[in-house]
């Protein structure tokens, strides 16, 4: 078992790894860190690297939690050996990830926040692209951000807790999620599941959620549980021959992923313009006004 700890790299260094056309994963070297927000477990016999994330309190994603995290799939890839990843939360309170860092988008530097949402583009880009066969083992809250790690795998795994939800609860914060994100919900769930869902930014417990297809499968309430489950289904899409794997993967996700690169451009301005104006900054406000509250 190899352990490695991965830090921020700088963002002029993300590219989709998005291989449908037989290009050859790019080598990175790993860096680490004493503030590692993300670490990766992998077992070279079995073919399977876990990426785990412990960004306290609820591995929010940040810029540096985006990049680190876009940083740990790249390296996983360059591995051949491998060839599934498990994405997993090692917070003690079980939570998968609360999505955005909200302090990233109230009252933001005009300067740091198209390259804020280029690393959020850019993971959803590495994960839901990516070579490998993922699986998402979720222990706990998935909202919003979190929602788009969880549906970026290929297979998601998730505890029956019911005090644990997940989805794309957006709108509640007064903002919208992507098209790209929206479009992916639409592809899981079905048209009405996600138009009714966006409108209320429901979100949903473990077993309605298994019903409608937000995720495939349910582990007992231990985030140990969710884990084993996926290493073993991990090794089932192992057993399938990489090539067929990869090229099954392009036919159904390939033309989001090149929709996206087309306008990435458009799709940051859209979002800088929605997020700044005065009206979401001050719903922006109130809502981690009421967190600050909570947490005294």
């Amino acid at each position: 078992l190899h352990r490695t700890a991965f830090a921020c790299r700088s963002n002029s260094a993300r590219h989709s790894n998005l291989s449908w056309l037989g290009r050859s994963p790019r080598y990175l070297s790993a860096s680490t860190s004493t503030n590692d927000l993300v670490s990766i477990e992998s077992e070279p016999e079995s073919g399977i690297a876990t990426v785990q994330m412990h960004r306290k309190p609820a591995n929010s994603l940040s810029m540096d939690m985006m990049q680190a995290l876009s940083g740990a799939i790249q390296t996983i890839e360059s591995d051949n050996k491998v060839q599934a990843l498990i994405l997993t939360s090692n917070l003690s309170n079980g939570i998968f990830s609360a999505g955005l860092e909200l302090t990233e988008l109230y009252q933001p530097d005009p300067a740091r926040l198209p390259l804020f949402w280029h690393s959020f583009q850019q993971l959803y880009l590495d994960l839901y692209g990516s070579r490998l066969s993922t699986i998402a083992a979720i222990g706990g809250p998935a909202p919003a951000a979190g929602c788009m790690l969880a549906l970026s795998c290929d297979y998601r795994i998730m505890t029956s807790n019911p005090k644990s939800t997940i989805g794309l609860n957006e709108s509640q914060l007064g903002i919208v999620a992507p098209p790209w994100l929206c479009q992916q919900y639409i592809d899981t769930i079905g048209n009405r599941n996600a138009e009714l869902a966006l409108l209320l930014g429901t979100l949903f417990p473990p077993q309605k959620a298994l019903e409608i297809g937000l995720v495939d499968e349910l582990a007992g309430d231990a985030a140990t549980d969710v884990v084993e489950i996926a290493k073993k289904k991990a090794l089932e899409f192992v057993r399938i021959p990489a090539k067929a794997r990869v090229a099954a993967k392009g036919l159904t996700r390939g033309a989001q992923i090149d929709k996206l690169r087309q306008n990435r451009d458009e799709d940051t301005e859209f979002f800088c313009s929605f997020v700044t104006a005065d009206s979401v900054q001050r719903t922006l406000g109130a809502y981690l006004e009421m967190l600050a509250k909570r947490k005294k």
